[in-house]
């Protein structure tokens, strides 16, 4: 049996750990075609909402309902998703559990992703 001083002193993740997951903005092409990551997600962690021209505008992912196992990683064409260190979840409401991507057009309709 091993004893730590966490949580007073903070414990470094050990080589191969797979933490939370983790979404980057800048990755994420987020075009109609691609909801990969969101097919793969057996729980229902990330979702995508579209607007009425189908087209993709937010990003979800609900780490209250991510299970780890990393299937969204494997699948990311852009590797916009990824497994970090970071092993805390911890929260006082649901809603501080959520990581939003949010998708804007800009003038020469390039979409950009926008973490929230």
């Amino acid at each position: 049996m091993l004893t730590t001083r966490y949580p007073h002193a903070a414990e470094p993740a050990q080589a191969g750990f797979r933490g939370r997951i983790v979404l980057h903005p800048a990755g994420c092409r987020a075009d109609p075609v691609c909801d990969d990551c969101v097919r793969v997600c057996l729980p229902g962690a990330l979702t995508l909402a579209k607007n009425a021209n189908r087209e993709p505008v937010r990003l979800r992912l609900d780490l209250g309902a991510c299970v780890g196992c990393g299937l969204c990683v494997g699948v990311c064409p852009d590797g916009a998703i990824t497994v970090g260190p970071e092993y805390e979840t911890a929260a006082r409401r649901r809603e501080d559990l959520w990581t939003d991507l949010l998708y804007h057009l800009d003038p020469e309709g390039e979409r950009d992703g926008q973490e929230e």
